[in-house]
């Protein structure tokens, strides 16, 4: 193809090629065993009991702390007002001091993040990318290096795919919207303020030789939001770890919270910001084809949001079958089927995906499609 144009998709399963250790089963597992005192007891108490718990994805169980950590967050906030103080006095109610349980279920949420930095600075490295996902990362450089426009869009928040664009694209090849903007506040960490208008000239209608966009759809452990200032910065990944950024968020009360999506809700997040720019951008290249192929590794298909975006994409395209290719690391025949069958029914296709657009042997059995066209106008 004379104008290529291709999109990335990348899911929780490109992780787990650099180790198992990042299978959602193992890491809600060794989270859930790891709880002591109080912090497990709340944890199965908000979740109905341990026989409620989910052992094969905390996504689901931190949808439950984090209903429960809003309401104790917005209910704590009235009772410290004059009008909430007034109440307790009027009905004659206790003050329930709600601060305590409020810490407690967000040392929850710090706790799991810990775990899965210790897994990033154990694993996301040049030399294991280099190792396990050799193959892989050469891919994507000779497909993004030297195309016309290419996206990469991003549902795991581990950081793995923009190490892999620094390695292989480099920093002036491709734009995640963010701008140099002096020091974080009391420190001496570099910060970078998410500024899409500042980075007008590496995306947008007038494309400079191979731009590439990286959009995390789900956000990034790199990425925060400043309620101080309103605004989403980045931190270098080296920074993060060099001055435990999360430690000091909870010891120092730095005005941070890691801006990622988690738990429950994820459509209805995607409208609230940093994420609905990246939601928005993904929906605009899908419904108006501006990609012509469609790479997606290592995805479950479990976002109904993600869903409809790639069908935006299906029905925008003269013939997808030729632009699109689906990587998953299955090896079992049986499950192999089961999974086309799978991805077929979340997508309710018209027309069947065929079985040319399937790769299994997980990141590094990736290969090259054709590509495809945008539907004519007319």
């Amino acid at each position: 193809m004379k104008n290529p144009q291709p999109a990335f998709l990348f899911g929780n399963g490109l992780s787990m090629a650099l180790s198992q250790d990042f299978s959602l089963k193992k890491i809600t597992n060794k989270f859930i065993s790891g709880l002591r005192g109080d912090k497990k007891a709340y944890l199965f108490e908000l979740c109905g009991g341990e026989n409620n718990l989910d052992f094969d994805d905390f996504e689901v169980n931190f949808s439950l702390l984090e209903d429960a950590y809003s309401s104790l967050k917005k209910y704590r906030k009235f009772i410290d007002t004059p009008t909430g103080a007034l109440f307790l006095s009027k009905f004659s109610l206790p003050n329930p001091n709600l601060l305590k349980h409020e810490e407690i279920i967000k040392s929850l949420y710090d706790d799991y993040i810990f775990q899965i930095l210790n897994l990033i600075q154990g694993n996301v490295t040049k030399p294991a990318i280099s190792i396990k996902l050799g193959v892989f990362s050469q891919f994507i450089k000779s497909q993004l290096e030297n195309c016309s426009s290419g996206y990469v869009f991003t549902l795991n928040y581990d950081l793995l795919a923009e190490t892999i664009l620094l390695e292989e694209i480099g920093t002036t090849k491709f734009t995640d919207f963010c701008s140099p903007a002096g020091n974080f506040k009391g420190t001496n960490i570099p910060k970078y303020d998410f500024d899409p208008a500042m980075n007008e000239n590496k995306y947008g209608e007038n494309y400079s030789a191979s731009s590439i966009e990286l959009h995390h759809l789900h956000g990034s452990l790199s990425l925060f939001y400043d309620y101080t200032r309103n605004k989403a910065i980045k931190f270098r990944t080296d920074d993060i770890f060099a001055n435990e950024v999360y430690s000091n968020i909870s010891k120092q009360n730095w005005t941070l919270y890691p801006a990622i999506i988690t738990g429950g809700g994820k459509s209805l997040k995607m409208n609230e910001y940093p994420f609905e720019f990246y939601f928005r951008h993904f929906k605009d290249a899908s419904t108006y084809a501006k990609y012509n192929k469609l790479f997606i590794v290592g995805y479950s298909f479990r976002d109904d949001h993600v869903n409809k975006l790639i069908k935006k994409w299906i029905v925008a395209v003269e013939d997808f079958s030729d632009g699109l290719l689906i990587v998953d690391y299955e090896n079992d025949i049986n499950l192999q089927k089961e999974f086309k069958a799978m991805v077929k029914k979340k997508l309710k296709m018209r027309t069947p995906i065929p079985d040319k657009c399937f790769e299994f042997g997980g990141a590094n059995a990736i290969r090259d499609v054709l590509g495809t066209f945008p539907k004519s106008k007319e």
